[in-house]
């Protein structure tokens, strides 16, 4: 058998492969522009519109109203794309200082702000100046008023309330203190929960129409985004029995473990557990008050889920544990607010040394497509702001009882941060539904807003049934009941765990400080698709995702036949990064042809701005790969030519168009089968994207592309919405952290591939190093 003993290596671009972004063209046809008779009624029809709101910006401009007049302009059904936001933007920003377009509805609706009636004239006569404002009319349906969103049912008790957010720190600060106030002074009581930065929001018990009224008779009314019934989050056991005992395993003295926090309703104190359980318990609630089988449960899966499943599937050989009790018992249901200050304070408090988390808490409604859940904001802010990585679960479905299609994940299971976990099936018991390595009846699937990659990872959760008698039966799988007995449950609260373990794992035995994107990177990498995974793969990304991880030591080092290389650096605006001498090794050249498999996997640290609505995800990095004939030297004289050296006929492999759709659909082989993610996945504004292709695909024709004297290049470029080019006009440049790894392998296993791969990088002059590992373990395959 092969030892797989080779470390995976970082290496790092080299001076003079950073380059300064060139300006391009615009649409040069524009068939989209209005023009003659259409363009004059536009302009007159979105004048009148607008002169509509002329008296009531007047009257508030008198009663010296704090809060601005606020309005909706709607785009055209194409106008969202950037290269035509941009003509919108020029009519409406009227304010020099401040961006005046201040949120997104949906995906066509802006929401617009006036500060005073000069400025509402200064766009009016935008808008009939139709000869030099064509472009952005022609973006334009059409404008309305303002309302925010009002849901009440006469049944909720409690209702949460967000301001908008005007995009000035000293307006929003206004309007706070007006709300807030206003509340005080008509007795209304509520509780205010920072959910983000400047982004707190409200709960009122028992919130009546009156109270309405009253912020309606206060100018505040129009500084509100949405009224709503305060969401309620939930954990569910269904668990049975089961007679067998496990040793109990004991830390080594002396050695040093990572630690994953758990954030659920509490670890009870038995004898596997205890050993592991560092420091005391963190929580609010009473101890009388924590039922912790829930949390107790996950705990077992996370640390003893080898040992009783009798299968190495995670391999970290112990990690510590952290008790952060944010949700006493499952009984209950809990306000999304009291969650959340809850989960704010544990992470506050532990961050330091806590880098890894685990979150297997549901909201009971399900994602939206084109607006990302308060929650996922949430997570997404403590992630940023304290360098953490939450594993968060994907959510229970139980429409498969009543035959129903799987439901789409649960709030909160959006978030763009967070590895987001769904359920496969490790065992099929007479009346389960799903095969093995199959997802689990119960999983909820993606994608996420917007269409962006969720869940990335999938594990072993269990599976389910229904009996002929029509009595729900699941296959779980094993862990401790809060007595200590092993007991057996089935749930995507469970799969989580493990890849959170995982993650702890390669936390423990990388020695370097922590890196989110790294420790995600590797484990999306890595990742693949079980063999028995029935679902087609143009399917598979909303079911599993990038697939299930491998245990950690095989993520981490090679075989002879194969190299993964990892690029962890940071992406400026106005730069991109190309480096012409891409170390493709010549080992793999047959016939006159480059062969072998390249697998590439991108995690980015996206720009985030929770007003911005379907928008939320600001920035984007693209990857090409591939080949060219030869470096040019270009004239730097001539205008938008920046960078001395080019590029001579490049050709991005990494497009789907270029390889054969019959062998494709054929789908046979083990690449086909685990590894294939075709690059149609990979679209702007995913935070992780992953290409995987096999150079024998290409198609006849496209093959001229990797003939032997082509030369290997690889360039990342960063791209930034309207909003967010907007804003670094006034706060400078913004950047994208990034890590990028790449595999490249022969797939006969005869090339010796790393090697040849480590020549290249130092005939290239390139940094390169072994990364740095706590133990080096060999893995026979």
């Amino acid at each position: 058998m092969a030892e797989r003993n080779l470390p995976i290596r970082f290496f790092r671009h080299r001076e003079g492969d950073d380059r300064r972004t060139e300006g391009g063209g615009d649409d040069k046809e524009q068939k989209w522009l209005l023009a003659g008779t259409q363009l004059i009624k536009k302009s007159e029809q979105l004048s009148l519109e607008l002169d509509a709101f002329e008296a009531v910006v007047s009257q508030r401009e008198k009663r010296q109203a704090i809060v601005p007049f606020v309005f909706k302009a709607i785009l055209q059904e194409k106008a969202t794309a950037k290269s035509r936001r941009q003509y919108v933007d020029k009519i409406f920003n009227a304010s020099r200082t401040k961006n005046s377009i201040i949120g997104i509805l949906d995906r066509e609706e802006l929401v617009v702000r006036i500060n005073s009636s000069q400025e509402l004239h200064t766009v009016s006569n935008r808008i009939k100046d139709y000869n030099n404002f064509d472009q952005g009319l022609s973006c334009l349906n059409r404008i309305e008023a303002f309302s925010p969103t009002v849901t009440m049912n006469g049944k909720t008790e409690n209702y949460k309330i967000k301001l908008l957010d005007f995009q000035d720190y000293e307006d929003n600060l206004a309007i706070i203190r007006l709300f807030e106030d206003t509340l005080i002074k008509n007795n209304v009581l509520y509780n205010k929960t920072k959910y983000a930065e400047s982004y707190p929001i409200y709960k009122i018990n028992r919130l009546q129409s009156t109270v309405l009224d009253i912020l309606k008779q206060n100018d505040i009314f129009e500084a509100l985004y949405s009224v709503e019934p305060m969401p309620q989050y939930f954990i569910t056991l269904d668990s049975v029995p089961f007679q067998d005992t496990v040793p109990i395993m004991f830390p080594e003295d002396g050695k040093e473990y990572a630690t994953l926090g758990i954030l659920d309703n509490g670890i009870a104190e038995i004898p596997h557990l205890k050993p592991w359980v560092v420091g005391e318990r963190m929580s609010s609630y009473p101890a009388e008050k924590i039922t912790p089988n829930h949390g107790t449960f996950i705990a077992g899966v996370s640390l003893y889920g080898d040992i009783l499943e009798g299968t190495p599937w995670i391999g970290h050989k112990g990690i510590k544990l952290f008790d952060a009790t944010v949700f006493p018992d499952i009984t209950e249901t809990i306000d999304e607010d009291e969650l959340i200050a809850n989960i704010r304070e544990a992470i506050e408090n532990n961050h330091d040394k806590i880098k890894i988390w685990n979150l297997s808490i549901s909201l009971k409604s399900p994602i939206l497509d084109t607006e990302f859940s308060d929650f996922a904001k949430f997570l997404d802010h403590v992630q940023e702001k304290y360098n953490i990585l939450i594993c968060k679960s994907a959510g229970n479905c139980e429409n498969f009882i009543n035959g129903r299609p799987k439901g789409k994940l649960h709030k909160g299971a959006d978030s763009i941060l967070s590895l987001v976990v769904g359920s496969i099936a490790h065992e099929k018991g007479p009346y389960d539904l799903a095969e093995i390595d199959n997802p689990s009846p119960f999983t909820r699937i993606g994608p996420g807003p917007e269409f962006i990659v969720k869940p990335e990872l999938v594990h072993y959760g269990g599976n389910a049934g229904i009996k002929s008698d029509g009595t729900v039966v699941r296959t779980g799988v094993k862990s401790f009941s809060m007595d200590g007995k092993i007991m057996h449950a089935a749930g995507t609260s469970f799969s989580t765990p493990r890849i959170a373990a995982l993650a702890t794992g390669l936390y423990q035995e990388i020695k370097q400080e922590f890196d989110p994107l790294v420790i995600k990177g590797i484990l999306v990498h890595s990742a693949n698709y079980p063999n028995q995974l029935s679902i087609p793969y143009t399917e598979r990304t909303k079911y599993v995702g990038f697939g299930k991880p491998p245990a950690i030591q095989e993520m981490l080092f090679n075989d002879p036949h194969e190299i993964t290389l990892i690029l962890r650096e940071s992406l400026v605006k106005g730069k991109f990064l190309e480096i012409l001498d891409f170390p493709m090794p010549s080992c793999l050249i047959k016939d006159g042809f480059f062969t072998g498999q390249i697998i590439a996997t991108l995690v980015y640290s996206p720009i985030l701005e929770p007003s911005q609505g379907s928008e939320y995800c600001q920035s984007n990095i693209d990857i090409l790969l591939g080949t060219y004939d030869e470096k040019t030297t270009r004239d730097t004289t001539h205008k938008n030519i920046l960078n001395p050296v080019g590029k001579k006929s490049p050709q991005n492999i990494f497009r789907h168009d270029l390889y054969s759709k019959r062998i494709i659909n054929n789908d046979t082989g083990v690449f086909s089968q685990r590894e294939r993610l075709l690059i149609e996945f990979a679209d702007k504004y995913y935070p992780v994207k992953k290409y995987a292709v096999d150079l024998s695909e290409l198609t006849e024709a496209n093959k001229r592309y990797i003939t032997e004297n082509k030369n290997w290049y690889l360039k990342l470029t960063g791209l930034y919405r309207s909003f967010t080019e907007q804003k670094a006009m006034h706060i400078g440049k913004p950047q994208q952290d990034f890590c990028l790894l790449v595999t490249i392998k022969d797939p006969s296993g005869k090339q010796d591939v790393y090697n040849k791969t480590i020549q290249k990088l130092d005939a290239f002059q390139f940094w390169h190093s072994s990364i740095n590992l706590a133990s080096q373990v060999t893995v026979r395959n």
